[in-house]
C-alpha cells in the first residue's frame, strides 16, 4: 500500500476513534433577558454618579481626536460645562432620592455655579453658546427643586448670567450658531443655525418658567430664524446660509430628523401665533415622530462615525441622541395614546445602545461624549417611561 494511502487510512481511523470518545455537545446557555427600562435608566444614573470627577464636573479634554476644530483651551471648557450640565440634569430628572445621587447633584451644582461663565472660544468659534444654553436649562431645573428662598435667588442670579451671555453672543440676524468664519465683528454672524437657536430658545423658556427675566428681543429674533428655516415638508434648513439650496442632503427630511423636533419644541413653547400653533400641533408634531421612526435608521447609521457629516444625508453622530431628547420634550404636544406609542418606539431605538459600563454615546468628543450622551438618553428614557405610564383621557 503506498505511503500516502496508508497515512490517509491511519488519519481516518484516528478521527473515528476521537469521534467515538468526543464529549456530548454542551447545552446552549439560555438567552439572557434584556434589562427592563427601569434597569436601563438606573444603570445610566449609576454610571453618572460613579464617574463624576472629584471637583463635581464630568469628563475631561483627554483625547486622540484629530479632525475636530477646537481651539484650546476655550473649546474644552465649553464642552465640559455643557456635558456636565446635561449629566447633572439627568440626575435631577431621573435620579430619584438615592442619597448618593443627591450628593452628586449637590457637588455638580456647586461646580456649575463656579464654572458656567465660559467665554467666546475664539473670533471664529462659539462653542460657548452650547455651554450657556445647557447650563441655563440645568439652573432652571435646580431652581424648580430648590426649597430655600435664598438659594433659589442665588440660582436665578446665576441663570441670569447665562441669559446675558446668550444675549451677548446672539448672531447679527438673530439666534445662535457655533462658527463665525465670515466677518469677525463684536456680534458674530451671519451664520446662526436653526438647531442651535432652538436649543437656546428652549433653555430660555425653561428659565422664564422659573422667574428668570428673558429679553423679548432674543425670543422674537430667534423665532424668526427658525420660521425662516422651516420648509413645507416639516424639515428645517441647517442654517439660513442654505436658503438658496434647500434640497441639499442635510436639508431634506432625512437630514433634518434631529433638528425638526428641536425647532418644533422651541416654536411651540414661545409662539403666540394661534394660526401657527394650530398648524404645528398636532399635525407636524405627529409627523416629526413618524418621520423619526420611519427614517431613524439614517441617524443610527451615523452613530459613532468618527467624522462629522460623513454619513447618509450628512447626518453626524452627535445628531442622534440630541434629536431623540428634543422629541421626548414634545410628548405633551400629541394625544396621550400616540405619545405612548412614540415613547415605546424611542425606547426600542435607544435602550439597546447602552454600553457595558452603563453609559451611552453617539459621537466621540474628547472625553466628554459619554457624559453628554448619557445625560440626553437617561432624560429621554425617563420621559418615555412617564409617557408610556400615562393613561389617555
Amino acid at each position: 500500500m503506498p505511503v500516502i494511502r496508508r497515512a490517509r487510512l491511519l488519519l481516518l481511523v484516528c478521527l473515528c476513534v476521537l469521534g467515538a470518545h468526543a464529549p456530548a455537545a454542551a447545552e446552549p446557555e439560555p438567552a439572557k433577558k434584556p434589562p427592563t427600562l427601569e434597569e436601563t435608566i438606573q444603570k445610566g444614573v449609576q454610571f453618572l454618579v460613579t464617574s463624576q470627577n472629584r471637583d463635581g464636573s464630568w469628563g475631561s479634554p483627554a483625547s486622540n481626536l484629530y479632525d475636530i476644530y477646537a481651539p484650546v483651551p476655550g473649546s474644552q471648557q465649553a464642552f465640559q460645562v455643557a456635558s456636565s450640565a446635561l449629566a447633572l440634569a439627568a440626575l435631577i430628572e431621573a435620579g430619584g432620592t438615592d442619597p448618593k445621587v443627591e450628593k452628586a447633584i449637590e457637588r455638580g451644582a456647586a461646580w456649575l455655579v463656579k464654572n458656567h461663565g465660559v467665554r467666546r472660544v475664539s473670533p471664529n468659534t462659539l462653542y460657548n453658546t452650547w455651554a450657556h444654553a445647557y447650563s441655563l436649562a440645568t439652573f432652571a431645573r435646580l431652581i424648580a427643586r430648590e426649597k430655600d428662598p435664598e438659594r433659589k435667588a442665588k440660582l436665578r442670579a446665576e441663570a441670569a448670567i447665562d441669559v446675558k451671555r446668550l444675549a451677548n453672543f446672539e448672531f447679527v440676524e438673530g439666534g445662535w450658531g457655533y462658527y463665525n468664519f465670515g466677518v469677525k465683528g463684536r456680534d458674530p454672524g451671519p451664520g446662526s443655525t436653526a438647531f442651535t437657536t432652538a436649543t437656546g430658545l428652549t433653555a430660555l423658556h425653561m428659565a422664564a418658567e422659573q422667574g428668570v427675566k428673558v429679553p423679548e428681543r432674543l425670543i422674537k429674533r430667534g423665532l424668526t430664524v427658525i420660521r425662516d428655516s422651516r420648509k413645507p415638508d416639516n424639515s428645517y434648513l441647517y442654517s439660513l446660509r442654505f436658503r438658496y439650496a434647500p434640497q441639499v442632503n442635510v436639508n431634506q427630511i432625512k437630514g433634518s430628523l434631529a433638528r425638526t423636533p428641536a425647532c418644533l419644541e422651541a416654536t411651540l413653547r414661545w409662539s403666540k401665533d394661534e394660526a401657527e400653533l394650530k398648524k404645528l400641533k398636532p399635525k407636524f408634531t405627529i409627523k416629526a415622530f413618524e418621520d423619526l421612526e420611519k427614517y431613524g435608521h439614517f441617524l443610527m447609521i451615523a452613530r459613532k462615525y468618527p467624522r462629522p457629516h460623513e454619513s447618509w444625508y450628512q447626518n453626524s453622530g452627535y445628531f442622534v441622541f440630541y434629536g431623540y431628547y428634543y422629541a421626548a420634550l414634545m410628548f405633551d404636544d400629541v394625544p396621550a395614546d400616540k405619545a405612548a406609542v412614540y415613547a415605546k418606539q424611542i425606547v426600542a431605538r435607544l435602550a439597546p445602545l447602552q454600553e457595558p459600563d452603563g453609559s451611552f454615546w453617539d459621537y466621540q468628543l474628547f472625553q466628554f461624549h459619554k457624559y453628554y450622551g448619557t445625560g440626553y438618553v437617561v432624560m429621554t428614557l425617563d420621559r418615555c417611561r412617564k409617557a408610556m405610564a400615562k393613561k389617555p383621557k
